[in-house]
């Protein structure tokens, strides 16, 4: 007898669990929304884009400087803060401005065009890469960096380090964002 209640019990709970995922089935394969069903839930059940970054969602860190007899290079780290998910542009929103009288100075930005998704566990980093002259007449001083995000939020700070720095007339080349961390992501944040 305990055995035939028992068997009883394990085929009453077999069939319950069929029947319940049957009805789960039934209401999330359909692929129209029940008449009952309200907008809100309706909205829910569809996966949500990330937005677009804003200045407030990232912080960015210099570090990795080189310096070879005229070339230089450093990396800036773009990160997100935590629990930021938001799309920015591979290409990078930076200007860089003279010394003298606060006019662009000329930069090259590489991209591809594409939509990159910033994660707090997946930071970006660009680098720059200038030249530095070898005669004053072809020497331009540049101080300050322009980061902007595609909202067209903005955040300005030295470009590099503190103070005027000295480069070829020709101006600065950033790559495109790329995955990862840079050489010396950290060493400065801003």
């Amino acid at each position: 007898m305990r055995l035939n209640s028992r068997a009883a019990a394990v085929a009453a709970a077999a069939a319950t669990l069929l029947l319940s995922g049957a009805a789960v089935a039934s209401a999330t394969i359909g692929d129209r929304p029940t008449a009952g069903a309200p907008a809100a839930s309706r909205r829910q059940a569809e996966p949500t884009k990330p937005r677009p970054c804003t200045i407030d969602d990232v912080s960015f860190h210099f570090g990795g400087y080189t310096a070879g007899l005229s070339k230089r290079r450093f990396d800036l780290t773009l990160l997100a803060h935590d629990g930021v998910v938001c799309t920015l542009p591979d290409t990078p929103l930076i200007t860089v401005r003279k010394s003298d009288d606060g006019t662009p100075a000329p930069v090259t930005v590489n991209g591809r065009g594409g939509t990159l998704v910033l994660r707090p566990d997946s930071p970006l980093h660009t680098t720059a890469i200038y030249n530095i002259s070898d005669a004053p007449e072809h020497t331009i001083k540049v101080s300050a960096l322009k980061l902007a995000m595609p909202d067209a939020s903005s955040r300005s700070t030295y470009f590099y380090a503190p103070g005027d720095s000295e480069i070829y007339q020709a101006g600065v080349s950033f790559t495109s964002w790329t995955t990862g961390l840079g050489l010396g992501q950290g060493e400065e944040a801003f």
